[in-house]
């Protein structure tokens, strides 16, 4: 709740048109030449506003909806998700909401360390010697993949323009490095940055932190694409059917013409 408060003028202590005549005492000069009048000793004066009262407004707040992604970039049923749902949701409803992609896949159950038998295998995370590797789903092309939509997430901070590139990426990518650069620069971004990104640690210590984020999820993640709202997976059926008109259901503001 947002309390905003106006100071309310009252504007009838203003004295009448009639007050502000200006005094003036002439006085004559025997001289017809010289000029006539100057004022003496008189003043005009405007009085100010006077303040009478100081009133609270209170105007209810509706801060935007949170949506999180969890998905993997060779995923067909996360690709279908990004360019059927969240891409024209986003468009359509980018005042009431933020988005936060997570690609990484599905995750270990937390309290066995293991793959839950009813999911495929999980996206698995492994240090050595201080360097991360992966182990994804559909094998080192989705990990590398996966790489370069982490890095284009951290490197890219205008929210829109990332969400464009991913969904020109997912839509076909078979060549992650080449599609990439070739998304990147269409949306006018730097692909040496993400470049540098992929190849490096950086990249790496990105994507080990999407792979916390994802086994820490409580219920365990057990099937890609999982979406939260506003930190809840409540409703995932729902939300992958139609997210749009889900996200018109929950947001309790004023509804946007979409709605």
């Amino acid at each position: 709740m947002v309390v905003l408060s106006w100071k309310i003028w009252d504007y009838t202590a203003l004295p009448a048109a009639q007050d502000f005549k200006v005094k003036e005492t002439l006085r004559e000069q025997e001289d017809e030449d010289e000029d006539v009048g100057c004022c003496k000793d008189d003043k005009s004066i405007l009085l100010a506003p006077a303040v009478t009262q100081h009133e609270e407004v209170e105007v209810e707040a509706f801060p935007p909806m949170r949506v999180e992604v969890y998905y993997e970039a060779l995923c067909p049923d996360s690709r279908y998700f990004v360019i059927k749902h969240l891409l024209p949701t986003y468009n359509k409803l980018k005042d009431i909401i933020t988005v936060a992609l997570v690609p990484y896949g599905t995750s270990l159950d937390t309290s066995t360390r293991k793959t839950p038998e009813s999911i495929l295998p999980a996206t698995e995370t492994h240090e050595k010697e201080g360097r991360y590797s992966f182990k994804c789903q559909h094998g080192p092309l989705e990990c590398r993949a996966n790489t370069v939509h982490a890095c284009v997430t951290n490197l890219i901070k205008d929210e829109t323009k990332q969400l464009e590139i991913v969904g020109c990426m997912i839509e076909k990518n078979d060549n992650p490095m080449k599609i990439g650069q070739k998304c990147v620069e269409k949306f006018g971004e730097q692909w040496e940055s993400v470049e540098g990104c992929v190849n490096g640690e950086k990249g790496e210590s990105i994507l080990k932190h999407m792979g916390d984020m994802t086994h820490s999820l409580n219920p365990t993640v057990t099937f890609i694409p999982t979406i939260l709202i506003d930190g809840s997976q409540a409703g995932q059926a729902k939300i992958l059917q139609d997210l749009h008109k889900f996200l018109c259901r929950k947001y309790k503001g004023p509804k946007p013409a979409s709605c």
